[in-house]
């Protein structure tokens, strides 16, 4: 389907070029297909361009526009004709609508918008479709919105659309390299000038255009989507090109737009061409393979190096055919660094370096382009941590904490107080006694106390709510209940034991 096609006849060269220079005509859905000097050339040019309009100056040698419009009218009576003119003269205003002109501009006050205002309603008449252009900056915006929000606003797709199928065509950056997004837009709009499309903006990185068109210019499309992939290959534009097309209805519209961000993830996860073009009618979007956070963290809790095994793991099964989209992965990569750096043991004098490491890392993941990228990254983090790991978790720090509680055991000492004393997770080192003592914090340091408490009762002149108070029990009664829980004994019975 081609754009409105405008014929510009003036017998002055400036004037014809001022006027096709005037606007943006293939924004606002024409498209310029000829000029003449005159009414031969003009009744010669007609049959060759078959155009919609003509702009047609009042005043022209032999012939005037008068009179020309007049002939075309009558040979030709569904070309509307807009005469212009450098005079205010109302008989000739009479005479122009008589013979079937739509409308009559004063040259020396015509603007492009009065231009536009005319020349929309005419457009509209041929069943060329075209948004409201004194609107149509927004139009992108508002059809981007109503695509995000995954509502259908009839109005705003009528007034930007009337032929029954879509095709929607989207790029997205494939390095992070600059690229030229100009001579890219450029090209889309070359390719497809004479289709009704739409630039709607920028999502999840991907550019995106949809063209409303008739269901049997479907092959041309394709053709024309085949010009473009060779055109941006030729001038090494690296960019991943996508297309839905056997898009026949609005509501289907809101479902091709999430799936032409679904496709990104072939680019993402390494698919070697530099395009891919899918129907809607056929595509299916494969399971994905999600991740189990829940699984990672209590894994991590108790093992780090082995969760960050559990999740090289999980990046190593994607592939496009089962993996989430890029996003979704890269918020999964930097959560779990995010909170495994949480749980880890880090020496105070590592604060600063980690925080950086911790930084570039984000960022390295943000601007990822592709799974493999995220993978190095990810690889180059995991070794970091081990390190850290391997310099912070040895037997030496454990023993340290070990040594810590049997000097303050006797003071009200608990797990988190301890964890801060040596700048350790909470729940690092809630695991570490559970995994390498077999017990909790709690009974290990209850060990501690009842282990000395025994080396108090064996001197006769302590008296034992004493000793009560010395391994860092208040109450005499919950350190009865604790003694006999671990020795099978009350103190008082254990103190005769011995003393026999």
């Amino acid at each position: 389907m081609e754009w409105c096609k405008i014929i510009v006849v003036d017998d002055e060269y400036l004037l014809r070029q001022g006027i096709m220079h005037m606007l943006d005509w293939e924004k606002y859905g024409f498209t310029i297909v000829g000029e003449a000097t005159n009414a031969t050339q003009t009744l010669e040019l007609i049959e060759k361009v078959h155009p919609h309009i003509i702009l047609c100056d009042i005043v022209m040698p032999n012939i005037d526009g008068i009179e020309l419009s007049k002939i075309i009218k009558k040979r030709y009576p569904n070309i509307e004709i807009v005469i212009l003119s450098g005079y205010d003269n109302f008989d000739y205003v009479k005479t122009a609508f008589k013979y079937g002109v739509a409308d009559y501009i004063l040259k020396p006050t015509l603007t492009a918008k009065q231009l536009l205002d005319i020349l929309i309603p005419l457009q509209k008449k041929f069943g060329q479709p075209v948004c409201d252009v004194k609107k149509e900056d927004d139009a992108g915006k508002q059809l981007l919105k109503m695509l995000e929000d995954k509502t259908l606003d009839k109005q705003l797709i009528s007034n930007c659309f009337n032929q029954s199928e879509y095709t929607i065509i989207g790029y997205q950056q494939c390095t992070t390299d600059s690229v030229d997004i100009g001579l890219v837009n450029d090209k889309v709009n070359e390719t497809f000038r004479h289709y009704n499309y739409i630039y709607i903006g920028k999502s999840q990185n991907i550019h995106i255009f949809i063209i409303n068109h008739k269901s049997e210019a479907r092959l041309d499309i394709n053709n024309k989507w085949n010009q473009l992939t060779n055109n941006l290959e030729n001038i090494i534009i690296a960019v991943f090109l996508m297309k839905i097309d056997g898009i026949n209805s609005s509501s289907n519209l809101l479902k091709a737009y999430q799936e032409i961000k679904n496709l990104a993830q072939y680019n993402f996860y390494g698919y070697e061409n530099g395009y891919i073009s899918v129907s809607l009618e056929t595509y299916k979007n494969k399971e994905r393979l999600q991740f189990d956070t829940k699984e990672f963290m209590h894994i991590a809790t108790s093992d780090p190096i082995n969760a960050l095994e559990y999740l090289e793991a999980y990046l190593n099964k994607l592939t496009f055919q089962n993996g989430l989209l890029g996003n979704e992965i890269k918020a999964i990569v930097q959560n779990v660094i995010y909170n495994l750096l949480n749980i880890i043991f880090i020496r105070e004098d590592k604060y600063e370096e980690v925080n950086t490491k911790k930084i570039l890392f984000f960022n390295d993941i943000s601007n990822a382009i592709t799974l493999k990228e995220i993978i190095k990254y990810f690889n180059e983090i995991k070794d970091y941590i081990q390190s850290l790991i391997n310099i912070g978790t040895t037997s030496k720090m454990m023993q340290q904490i070990l040594d810590y509680i049997n000097l303050n055991y006797k003071e009200q000492i608990n797990l988190q107080e301890i964890a801060n004393e040596f700048h350790i997770s909470y729940s690092y080192l809630s695991a570490y006694f559970n995994n390498n003592y077999k017990e909790s914090f709690n009974d290990y340091l209850n060990g501690v106390r009842i282990q000395k408490a025994k080396e108090f009762l064996v001197e006769p002149s302590v008296q034992i709510s004493y000793v009560s108070e010395l391994v860092g029990y208040s109450s005499p009664n919950y350190f009865t209940k604790v003694f006999k829980k671990l020795t099978g004994y009350t103190p008082t019975t254990y103190r005769r034991m011995y003393m026999k």
